[in-house]
């Protein structure tokens, strides 16, 4: 649960970081312009864009899923602490 806790901060930090956040908008405008800009013969092209397009939406969303479970080993974790200080008790 330590090792979430960890990539969650780690992630968190990307995900805040002004320059990831700017390629991320850089690369879905740029992507979705282009896809919109391709003729009617263009499949295969609309076909990549449009793999680009969601594999760029899926790297942030990998990141924000690292963050929403560091922060349920970080509850669980709290959890486990207050029901050892209570044994003791």
């Amino acid at each position: 649960m330590n090792k979430e806790v960890s990539q969650a901060n780690q992630a968190d930090l990307i995900l805040k970081n002004p320059l990831f956040k700017e390629s991320i908008d850089k690369l879905k405008k740029l992507y979705s312009e282009s896809l919109f800009k391709t003729g009617a013969e263009e499949q295969s092209t609309r076909e990549k864009l449009w793999l680009a397009y969601n594999i760029v939406g899926k790297v942030e969303q990998h990141f924000t899923e690292l963050v929403e479970t560091g922060k349920l080993a970080k509850r669980q974790l709290e959890d486990l602490r207050k029901a050892d200080q209570q044994k003791k008790f």
